[in-house]
């Protein structure tokens, strides 16, 4: 077996510090109490798996730590998802898009939101 190279284990660390932030804020998701979990498909799941992803990929870690995934409602469940679509198509997030989901996740639960 060769050596990995120091750029393949900064590429590895990333992807498993980029994972693991990933489950944490589903885990949050799932047990926040307006989630409404168990009612969302396997694919509105892996789509939501997949803006959370790129919204890591994207962001500054001091801003990460900023998103309120606990306090996440259904609703707000559903737009990061139809924003999501947008993976779809352009395999990323667009500013407009991104910009979107983090005020979504910037939220916190305070006050009425906008629908």
């Amino acid at each position: 077996m060769s050596p990995s190279t120091e750029d393949n284990l900064g590429r590895r660390r990333y992807l498993l510090e980029r994972d693991k932030a990933v489950e944490e804020a589903l885990e949050k998701v799932r047990r926040a109490p307006d989630s409404e979990w168990g009612t969302l498909t396997s694919a509105d799941r892996a789509m939501l798996r997949s803006v959370i992803t790129e919204v890591w990929d994207t962001s500054e870690r001091s801003r990460w730590k900023q998103f309120c995934f606990s306090t996440l409602t259904r609703a707000d469940i559903l737009r990061l998802i139809a924003l999501g679509d947008e993976i779809k198509t352009l395999h990323h997030l667009s500013d407009r898009a991104l910009a979107a989901a983090e005020a979504i996740l910037l939220s916190c639960g305070l006050g009425p939101r906008a629908e």
